[in-house]
Order: C-alpha cells, then sequence, then structure tokens
C-alpha cells in the first residue's frame, strides 16, 4: 500500500507549536501517511528522537528577505526531491515560507495551520501588512486553512473575506495521561524553590508581550502582604528581564520565582493550586488544556480561543485582558475556596478528556487529508 508523504514546516518553537506538531505526529496513522519535519535544528532535535525524518531548513521566527528566500529555494528543492504529496505548515512564518515553496514546488496539497492570531495589535505595522497581504494570496493555493479556535476561523473569515468551507476548526490536543503525577507536593516545592506551605499561582508562558504578564505581577501587587499568594512563572522570552524588574517594582519580588523555560510540565502543575493566564491575544493556549488534565482551575482573560476551553465559572474563570484588579479578584475568590477549586479541577479534567485529547486532533487532521486528497483524486487506498 501507497503512502502519502507528509513534509510539515514549522519555525523555531519551544512552547505550545512545538508540543501541538509533536503530538500530530505520534497519532499520525504510519501505514497512510509518511510524516517528515523541516525547520530549524533546534526544533529537530526533539522531532528525530520520536523517528520521524527531519530536514534542516535555516528558517527564522522573524522577517529576513534575503534568509527567508533562501528557506524558500531550500524547501521548494526539498518537496520536489522527496516527492511530498502534502505540505502543511504551522504558523505566520512556516505558513509564509512553506506555501511560497509548494507553490513553487507544484507540491499537490498544501494545509496551513494557524496557532495565533496574524493581527496582533503590538506587531510591527509593516509585519501586519506583509502577512496580511500574503494571506489573502497564498489562501487562493491553500486546501484547508486549520484554526486551533472558532474565534481564530471568524476572525480569518471576516478580516481576510476567506471562504467559510475553506478554513475548518481542529482544537489542540494533549496526552491527559502525563498529567497523572505521583511525587508530593511537598517534595516539588522544595525543588522548585517555592513555599512548601500556603498557595501558590503558576503562570506558562513565553515571556513576550501577547501573554500579559505585566498584568499578572500588577495584580499581584493588589494583594495584602498576609493574603498575597506565592507565583511561578515558567518560561523564557524577550521580556524576562522586564519583568523581574517589574516585580521588584511593585514590591513583590520577593513572591515571584521565574525558573525560564522547563520540559516538566506536569509536574510544575502538581506543586501550584491555579494556573493563571493573563493573554490580550490567544489562539488556544496548551497550558490552559494541561492545567484541566492536572485537575488544576485556571483564572484567564476571555481571549481568543479561552472561552472555547474554559468554561467559565465550571473549570475556572474568565476575567476582561489587561485589567489587574480583574485577575486579583478572580485569583483571590479561588484560593479562598478551596472546595470550590476541587470540583473546578475534576470538571476540567472530565472535559479535556472529552474534547481535547491528542488523539482526536490528529484523527481530525487525517480525516482533512483524505478529504482533499478524494477531492484532487489522489487517494490510491
Amino acid at each position: 500500500m501507497e503512502r502519502f508523504k507528509v513534509l510539515h514546516v514549522i519555525r523555531p518553537a519551544a512552547g505550545g507549536m512545538r508540543r501541538h506538531l509533536l503530538n500530530l505526529l505520534h497519532y499520525t496513522d504510519r501505514n497512510l501517511f509518511e510524516p517528515g519535519v523541516a525547520g530549524p535544528p533546534e526544533v529537530l532535535a526533539a522531532v528525530a528522537e520520536s523517528g520521524v525524518r527531519v530536514f534542516p531548513v535555516p528558517l527564522k521566527g522573524e522577517l529576513d528577505p534575503f534568509q527567508d528566500a533562501r528557506a524558500v529555494f531550500q524547501l521548494a528543492r526539498l518537496l520536489k526531491k522527496e516527492r511530498v504529496d502534502i505540505l502543511h505548515a504551522h504558523g505566520s512564518k512556516a505558513g509564509l515560507v512553506g506555501r511560497l515553496a509548494a507553490l513553487w514546488a507544484g507540491t499537490p496539497v498544501v494545509f496551513f495551520t494557524v496557532h495565533n492570531s496574524i493581527f496582533y495589535a503590538e506587531w510591527p505595522a509593516y509585519k501586519k501588512r506583509v502577512f496580511a497581504f500574503a494571506e489573502k494570496v497564498l489562501a487562493r493555493r491553500t486546501h484547508r486553512i486549520i484554526t486551533v479556535s472558532e474565534a481564530l476561523r471568524r476572525e480569518l473569515i471576516d478580516r481576510e473575506g476567506l471562504k467559510a468551507e475553506q478554513v475548518v476548526v481542529v482544537y489542540n490536543g494533549i496526552e491527559p495521561n502525563e498529567y497523572r503525577v505521583a511525587e508530593s507536593r511537598a517534595a516539588l516545592r522544595r525543588r522548585l524553590g517555592l513555599p512548601v506551605e500556603g498557595p501558590v499561582v503558576g503562570a506558562v508562558a513565553r515571556l513576550a508581550p501577547q501573554k500579559g504578564l505585566r498584568y499578572l505581577i500588577e495584580a499581584a501587587a493588589l494583594f495584602s502582604p498576609e493574603e498575597r499568594p506565592a507565583f511561578v512563572v515558567v518560561g523564557n522570552g524577550p521580556l524576562r528581564a522586564e519583568l523581574e524588574a517589574l516585580a521588584e517594582k511593585n514590591g513583590v519580588g520577593g513572591c515571584f520565582v521565574f525558573t525560564g523555560a522547563r520540559d516538566d510540565i506536569p509536574l510544575i502543575l502538581k506543586a501550584i493550586d491555579l494556573i493563571v493566564l493573563p493573554s490580550v491575544t490567544e489562539g488556544l493556549p496548551l497550558i490552559l488544556l494541561e492545567a484541566m488534565a492536572a485537575a488544576l482551575p485556571v483564572v484567564a482573560t476571555a481571549v481568543g480561543g479561552v472561552p472555547e476551553a474554559v468554561v467559565d465559572g465550571e473549570t475556572g474563570l474568565l476575567v476582561p485582558s489587561r485589567d489587574p484588579g480583574a485577575l486579583a479578584q478572580g485569583m483571590a475568590a479561588l484560593l479562598k475556596e478551596p472546595e470550590r477549586v476541587q470540583r473546578m479541577g475534576l470538571a476540567g479534567k472530565e472535559r479535556v478528556g472529552k474534547f481535547f485529547t491528542a488523539e482526536k486532533m490528529a484523527a481530525r487532521v487525517t480525516s482533512l487529508y483524505q478529504e482533499v486528497l478524494s477531492s484532487k483524486n489522489l487517494w490510491r487506498i
């Protein structure tokens, strides 16, 4: 039986996008599809461990005309040489470079997964113009555009004028069993340098403007010293030094532990009482699904696809973005009601099992591959 070759293209990514791709690869039916991944070395190392073929391509996160042209040329040659059936790009930058290469190479089927809004307000104006224009042109040669939330889908249809049937929602998925941790909370807190007793609030995010972590720090300062929880912030990014300075400036530096990037998120979640995500823009963040799988409630801003994952009042609390007061109130409300926290955590765990598993996500993507291949009379099974 002949297998279809799928080449995934991804930019430098260390967070949710990389985990999304690894989960998708894990559940790809190897009897039907032969996956490969093209991207920068820092991403390919994790992919290679899973036994998937990797192809180094000099793809940067930011726009770089010379380097991007080189990446397009290299990808086009790779697509032709490997006789790839499906090009699947992940994220705006890979979507730009990968689809240009597929157009040049004549790749039969092209997919593009949108993980976050391309209209993020704090992007430079030139960057928004480039990606918006490119999307309008390249969408005509893209067979399916996958969004990780309905909010993103509506945004693309309304702002880009894309055909509704072309844009499809496939929710992010995780492995729920990975979040069952036997180690004691006290031992984990000691390892992380957190207080063994008392409430601890966690935030897991790239330290970048769109994650809104400055509002978490400002919210922490609104607690009285007697009621203020400890905070652990997991992740790296361009704002780390600025956020640490802001915590000191607001008089809460001693309450925050910045761990940097970590690969042991299930252990982090076992050590804390709730997760906070103060983002100003989102697709469908994996950390919310991970928190719910670990039976933790969340306090998150009602942006993007967040309300599609978090049921307000049942699996967590939703608050307005850029509002430290509302964020502080939400955290305080849950920390004062441990029984409510437990109920929300169990409800969230059940919700993830029903709607947000990696297996369900991969099965839906596979069905879309088959649908498009059949429509082009390429399905040879």
